[in-house]
């Protein structure tokens, strides 16, 4: 769901924040998938596809419809990119990690979209939700004991919508 966060305010003036290669980039090593190789145009291309139809899918499982197949499709074809490698690494006190080698971004492109396949294919499907600020809409899993959450963030959706209906009662006679 972070990718589909890189379009701020979605539903009022959109900013997409992976415009070019070096936006991408930033975006990966953010995200802990620091690439093998810097990513072209064409990934960036790949990254906005795979975006929007995780943003359609989402919307879909929210509202109770079945999604498209195209955009399950374009999932499906995203996931289906070998993962980078992984392996043991010996620590110099003796100790064992897990060590996983820089992903090219086709390989990060799949790893995106297997986190998507285990959200939406997952038990936090019922979790999910779609934040109501006004301009927002960021999708986002209700972790509240309640499961009743209505803003991606209480800090910044919840403070602008609860300060907004302040304003409005405030205003009235």
């Amino acid at each position: 769901m972070a990718l589909v966060a890189t379009v701020r305010s979605r539903l009022g003036r959109p900013r997409d924040e992976l415009g070019d290669p070096l936006s991408l980039t930033a975006w990966l090593v953010r995200h802990d998938l620091p690439p093998a190789a810097e990513p072209d145009p064409a990934d960036v291309r790949e990254f906005q596809a795979l975006r929007e139809a995780a943003y359609r899918l989402l919307a879909d499982v929210t509202e109770g419809r079945a999604p498209a197949g195209a955009d399950v499709e374009l999932v499906n074809q995203c996931a289906a990119h070998t993962p980078p490698a992984v392996s043991l690494a010996v620590e110099e006190d003796g100790g064992v990690r897990r060590a996983q080698a820089h992903p090219t971004p086709a390989q990060a492109l799949g790893l995106v979209a297997r986190d998507l396949v285990d959200l939406v294919g997952g038990p936090l499907r019922g979790r999910l939700h779609q934040c109501e600020a006004e301009v927002c809409g960021t999708f986002f899993v209700d972790t509240s004991r309640a499961g009743r959450r209505r803003w991606c963030s209480s800090a910044t959706c919840g403070n602008r919508a609860r300060v907004a209906a302040h304003r409005d009662r405030a205003a009235r006679p």
